[in-house]
């Protein structure tokens, strides 16, 4: 996991199937009792992962509380994303004076459906889905559409502004595990830069927006 971002990002996961829940705060337990057991779980298991990726990077652990999108809300000097997919929960966190904005999503490692395909992808992502070797990469489709969403994640926290999955083209670069993101909206960011891996039937994917001050010091 650690290497689909820089080392300015800490990045935890977990595959627990309980962790341990004292740390949320009295908002956050009023929220859980209006929501299924499922997501229940899914929501202690990400913030778990926040709490000790923000540990991790020397942060002290503060709450994360969500907004009006269930989207989470960060502490003003921390920028974050969280995700969790059957059992599996991870969160990438970083200072806000070293990274812009994060993206990161869980997929299971399966077929997307054509149907989902077709309205996810562009012509030309569809095609890029359609010529791969099974025997190389399994499901092309799923990858595309984690990294539609990791997409959508890195964005919002910047614009405030929704982002359609074809107002998105996700270019690969076979045979690295990367891909460039091509923002085909009017915005403050128009590309991004990703990576992926796929371990134990999960699908990440992952993308990082470095802060203008860390580029200029770079």
């Amino acid at each position: 996991m650690k290497n689909l971002f820089s080392s300015s990002v800490a990045v935890i996961e977990t595959r627990a199937t309980a962790v341990d829940a004292s740390f949320l705060s009295v908002v956050e337990r009023t929220y859980l009792k209006s929501v299924s057991q499922n997501r229940k779980r899914e929501y202690i298991a990400g913030r778990f992962c926040a709490r000790k990726a923000m540990e991790s990077a020397n942060i002290s652990p503060e709450h994360i509380l969500i907004g009006e999108k269930g989207e989470p809300i960060w502490p003003s000097n921390i920028v974050g994303s969280i995700t969790h997919s059957h059992g599996y929960a991870a969160a990438a966190v970083a200072k806000k004076s070293e990274v812009l904005s994060l993206g990161i999503d869980a997929e299971t490692d399966e077929p997307l459906s054509p149907k989902v395909l077709q309205r996810i992808g562009n012509d030309q992502e569809q095609e890029w889905v359609k010529s791969l070797d099974s025997s190389r990469i399994q499901n092309p489709g799923k990858i595309l559409f984690s990294a539609k969403e990791a997409t959508y994640k890195a964005w919002y926290p910047i614009t405030q502004e929704w982002l359609g999955f074809k107002e998105v083209f996700i270019d690969f670069h076979d045979g690295k595990n990367a891909f460039t993101v091509h923002i085909q909206k009017n915005g403050p960011i128009r590309e991004m830069h990703g990576k992926y891996t796929i371990r134990k039937g999960v699908i990440v994917t992952a993308i990082e927006i470095p802060s203008p001050q860390s580029e200029i010091q770079s």
